[in-house]
């Protein structure tokens, strides 16, 4: 198994740290110019990652530059993975949305939610090595400071917070920086939220998550008839589920409160089949992001709910005859 140096994380979050150097004033630095030469849709290794911390961290010592950068996350820091978790109704959904969709952030060990009584606890395993003080006090940090953006609630607090790291010299820098105790040394990093935190809904959005949404309705329009409250509601459960990974029949039909061969009658007598419905709509879908240079290719599968890229690849290339990178080729020359 590969160590988690060699693996990878989101071009996104360099641009987390240009923020930070622009908002210190320091941007005819070395840094800054590396810092430039990462964008959204690349990926740096780990290795890489932590490397550009240390040099921020050595450019602003004594601060606690993790902490600070936890402190200044936004949506557009996380990518893909900040939109999804955005259109999401409760911070429920979020979280479920975030460790779904995690490895567009970053490879390796992936988020475990587990509730306890009345606590939430969202961890993180160590199966691929250790990582370093930095990155995990930005992970979590930032994650908190996520959940207060979502919900508008700048007062929200942990119960705890757990770091595998050894304990540093400065533990009240932590305590005041999440509002909660500190464990350090300890077998995973987690994140400890009352599980009343879960209900709330996600009040904030951002401009390109509402760009990306209008996106998906404008293609399922052209796909489905809009002629009676069945097929709006057909739309509005197809988008849902493909984000959610749940593009099936089955679920469609529970959604909309009836069986599978209800919703195939239905269906068929408008002339249509939910197989083919589904594939157009993929493709409508897929062909809008495709036209959109900040979204990878895996990012595009992941939203419209195939679990590896190579499924995505071939599916569209069977309804239009072009590969996505072919196709997005030529969409490019055309402007």
């Amino acid at each position: 198994m590969m160590q988690l140096a060699q693996l990878q994380v989101s071009g996104d979050l360099a641009g987390l740290l240009r923020d930070f150097l622009e908002s210190e004033g320091d941007v005819h630095c070395e840094l800054y110019t590396q810092l430039q030469g990462f964008s959204p849709s690349s990926r740096i290794s780990f290795g890489q990652w932590w490397a550009l911390l240390d040099r921020l961290q050595q450019r602003f010592s004594p601060r606690h530059i993790g902490l600070e950068l936890g402190q200044r996350v936004r949506p557009a820091h996380l990518g893909m993975l900040g939109y999804l978790t955005l259109a999401s109704d409760t911070v429920a959904e979020a979280l479920l949305e975030f460790q779904r969709y995690q490895g567009l952030l970053h490879d390796g060990d992936r988020a475990s939610i587990e509730v306890l009584d009345e606590r939430m606890i969202l961890s993180w395993s160590a199966n691929y090595g250790p990582s370093t003080s930095l990155s995990d006090e930005v992970l979590v940090g930032g994650l908190l400071r996520f959940v207060r953006l979502m919900t508008g609630r700048a007062d929200l607090l942990p119960l705890a917070v757990d770091f595998t790291f050894a304990e540093p010299k400065d533990t009240q820098a932590y305590v005041a920086n999440f509002g909660a105790p500190v464990r350090f040394a300890q077998r995973c990093t987690a994140l400890q939220f009352p599980t009343a935190y879960l209900d709330l809904p996600v009040t904030n959005s951002d401009p390109g998550l509402k760009l990306l949404l209008e996106r998906q309705a404008q293609a399922a329009l052209s796909v489905l008839p809009h002629s009676e409250g069945f097929m709006q509601g057909l739309r509005s459960a197809l988008l849902r589920a493909m984000q959610s990974g749940r593009a099936n029949s089955a679920h469609i039909a529970a959604t909309l409160n009836m069986s599978e061969r209800t919703l195939f009658r239905r269906l068929s007598e408008q002339g249509l089949s939910f197989k083919v419905i589904l594939a157009q709509t993929r493709t409508q879908l897929a062909q809008e992001y495709l036209r959109d240079k900040r979204l990878t290719l895996s990012e595009i599968a992941l939203l419209l709910g195939y679990s590896e890229q190579s499924a995505f690849n071939r599916a569209f290339k069977r309804e239009t005859g072009l590969s996505p990178r072919r196709y997005q080729q030529q969409e490019v020359a055309r402007f």
